[in-house]
């Protein structure tokens, strides 16, 4: 398996090289520098993951991450320099898949690098999932409500197929969790705050009058089918 590092520090690909060869002895980890060098290497040898500094200088890493997902689903993971709301947010809306920052913790990204190649390889998705009016085609990241369209990233893919399978009932912030990182995963409802939104958004949902994805104060999130 193929990773991609965009990262500037030389310590910090060192630390990533020595974590994935001793824990993870079948990744082959790739590094650029720049965003056109990382888009050259996606688009010629498609690696499995990337993982993304936001501080790459030279590079409009935000503009990296939507070039990126304008052609490719791959998992993506963002680090920043330090914890920021705002940079975390915009990150998830244009499709990261997790958010770490620095000091860069090795063994931290290894687990979540796994944890996210568990799940995407781990998604059996040959049949729609129907919840009244909308209907998710799993192995293609397509939701349809009604007769609106909706590409959906990977981490939302999983998220509404959770809420679909058990539309009409609470599913937990645990839950999806479990779902999206793994046995690893953390508390994370300010993570999964910004995924709902997301999702509402695009299906046209009243973020301030949820009717189709409503928030259960405190336990987590409950879909409701819509008949009309």
């Amino acid at each position: 398996m193929q990773i991609l590092a965009v990262e500037a520090s030389k310590a910090d690909i060192e630390a990533m090289d020595s974590i994935f060869k001793v824990f993870w002895p079948g990744v082959s980890l790739v590094t650029e520098q720049t965003g056109q060098g990382a888009l050259a290497v996606i688009g010629q040898q498609m690696p499995q993951l990337i993982i993304l500094d936001l501080v790459v200088p030279g590079t409009d890493c935000f503009g990296l991450i939507k070039e990126i997902r304008l052609f490719s689903t791959v998992p993506l993971i963002v680090i920043d320099s330090e914890r920021n709301e705002s940079s975390l947010i915009r990150s998830f809306e244009l499709g990261a898949d997790d958010y770490i920052t620095k000091p860069l913790r090795p063994l931290e990204l290894l687990v979540r690098a796994k944890a996210i190649m568990r799940r995407v390889q781990g998604i059996d998705c040959s049949q729609y999932i129907v919840a009244g009016l909308l209907r998710l085609h799993a192995s293609l990241h397509m939701a349809y409500l009604g007769e609106q369209e909706v590409r959906l990233t990977r981490t939302e893919n999983i998220i509404l197929r959770h809420l679909m399978e058990n539309a009409g009932h609470t599913v937990t912030h645990s839950s999806l969790s479990q779902k999206i990182w793994g046995d690893d995963s953390t508390d994370a409802s300010a993570t999964l705050r910004v995924y709902i939104e997301r999702l509402r958004k695009k299906l046209g949902d009243d973020p301030k009058n949820p009717a189709l994805i409503q928030t259960e104060t405190g336990l987590g999130y409950r879909l409701i089918k819509t008949n009309a």
